[in-house]
């Protein structure tokens, strides 16, 4: 299976707009409650807000850096 990284698979979803944690950069983002729009949770590392990046090189550069911090501790 051909592994790919987070910013080459939002290029791949181009039709579909990417959402991304901007805590560490995941794509396991959902609406808290889909009638509260305005908060987002993700499932990775727990972020709850109002905030996603839909920029996939920027998702990148911050799932490295999530994942440096995370080796650290």
């Amino acid at each position: 299976m051909e592994r790919h990284t987070v910013a080459q698979n939002a290029v791949m979803n181009m039709g579909d707009k990417m959402k991304f944690c901007p805590k560490c950069g995941s794509t396991n983002i959902e609406w808290v409650l889909p009638q509260d729009w305005s908060k987002w949770e993700c499932r990775n590392c727990g972020y709850i807000g109002p905030l996603i990046i839909e920029d996939g090189k920027m998702a990148e550069e911050i799932r490295k850096e999530y994942l440096k911090k995370q080796k650290e501790i």
